[in-house]
């Protein structure tokens, strides 16, 4: 049974980033869907030393290694050489793939040499025949581990991967295994960590967090089978009870595209005023195709005159200072008022390197969300950078929006069924 899978990429464009290594993360996510866990990734030059000792150290530890790269039709193409000098195992030239290579091949100066090079097969290997290209892919049994050898056009990788290693995989009996996140707007990563420190120790479910500025996403691994839905269901559950903030189950998709359809669907409609963040919140959701028949505009009103001139009242600003919840609000009713929006949004706080103050240091903000049926104002304080600052005031507006609307937070077609 394969349970482990080490990814190597092979190729100086992809060690150098002139290529981005996309084929990884696809190559990881399809063999996630047969059950077996990505535990190492690497990239390795045209070198035969490099890509033998990736081999042989992989070999050591995982059940399958999947090499990707390198089987072009050229001598710089190193890996079938390579793997077969590292395995101990001889190639030959198969001339039924030969015949068959030569039949779709252009007769170009130099084509026989260069089939030939690509009819290459190491000692026992099964043939995958490429759906989309030349060079096919290979899958070795070594001792009791397994070697595949996959061309490094993503189109002709993915589509052997698919006709022929997808087939092969589920032969080997695993279970496929589902990847859940549930995200959280509202409290920073360590203090996410500290709420959910047993589930985080723990191996069943295998569980994780990733941070960014204004998120934290935790997410859990099961397996496709009964018990892991019945794992699902209690995590979920666990971490609604265990943070003292919303817990969202996206799915996918994104706050902003619910909400821009909610409004589409309310026949509502939203404009903000934007100081710390500077139009950041309305391109964001103006990104959304369809946003032109809820999102009325907005206005970066990034110094005292301008709030004024939008209808901020002076006397706010003089009296509770231009970063508190006073003036965020008074934003936010300034712009619903001026647009005539259902829904008001402002931002305002100190992203820094400068200002501040004793009461709010840089890394404060406020933000506020006006409707005819109430309003919502929230503060933050974060000891980021400016643009973190900045991402993570984008965040929490999104969530008091949530809180004045009472959206969901579960926006998962498994939560929608429950």
């Amino acid at each position: 049974m394969i349970r482990e899978a080490h990814i190597v990429a092979v190729g100086d464009e992809v060690l150098w980033g002139e290529t981005i290594n996309t084929n990884a993360a696809w190559m990881a996510r399809f063999l996630m869907s047969f059950g077996v866990r990505p535990t190492f990734q690497c990239v390795v030059p045209d070198e035969d030393a490099a890509i033998g000792a990736a081999v042989r150290q992989s070999l050591a530890s995982a059940d399958l290694v999947v090499m990707i790269g390198g089987l072009g039709p050229t001598a710089d193409d190193r890996t079938l050489d390579a793997v077969s000098r590292a395995l101990a195992l001889p190639w030959h030239v198969d001339e039924a793939l030969f015949r068959q290579l030569s039949q779709r091949h252009t007769r170009a100066a130099g084509w026989e040499s260069s089939v030939r090079r690509q009819s290459r097969v190491i000692e026992g290997a099964e043939i995958w025949p490429n759906p989309r290209g030349q060079a096919p892919g290979q899958q070795i049994q070594w001792q009791d581990r397994h070697v595949i050898l996959l061309p490094g056009p993503p189109r002709e990788l993915e589509g052997i991967a698919e006709q022929w290693m997808g087939p092969w995989l589920a032969q080997q009996g695993q279970r496929a295994i589902r990847r859940d996140t549930y995200s959280v707007f509202d409290l920073g990563e360590s203090a996410v960590a500290a709420h959910l420190f047993p589930l985080l120790e723990g191996q069943h479910p295998r569980a994780g967090i990733y941070a960014q500025p204004g998120r934290v996403d935790i997410r859990v691994e099961t397996q496709e089978t009964a018990w892991g839905q019945i794992q699902r269901r209690r995590v979920g559950a666990w971490l609604r009870h265990h943070l003292p903030v919303p817990v969202y189950e996206l799915g996918g998709e994104s706050r902003e595209a619910f909400f821009i359809r909610w409004l589409q669907a309310h026949q509502m409609t939203v404009a903000a005023m934007e100081s710390l963040t500077g139009g950041m919140i309305v391109s964001q959701w103006v990104s959304i195709p369809g946003a032109s028949a809820a999102v009325l505009g907005g206005v970066v009103a990034y110094q005292d005159q301008i709030k004024i001139a939008h209808g901020v009242p002076e006397a706010v600003i003089r009296e509770y200072g231009v970063v508190s919840p006073e003036t965020a609000l008074a934003m936010a009713r300034a712009i619903r008022a001026e647009f005539h929006a259902s829904i008001g949004v402002a931002s305002t706080g100190y992203a820094g390197p400068d200002g501040g103050s004793d009461r709010e240091p840089v890394g404060s903000f406020y933000v506020a969300a006006v409707a005819s049926h109430g309003e919502v104002v929230r503060h933050r304080y974060s000891p980021l950078d400016r643009q973190a600052v900045r991402q993570m005031a984008c965040h929490t507006a999104m969530s008091a929006v949530w809180e004045l609307l009472g959206l969901p937070t579960r926006l998962t077609p498994d939560a929608r069924e429950d």
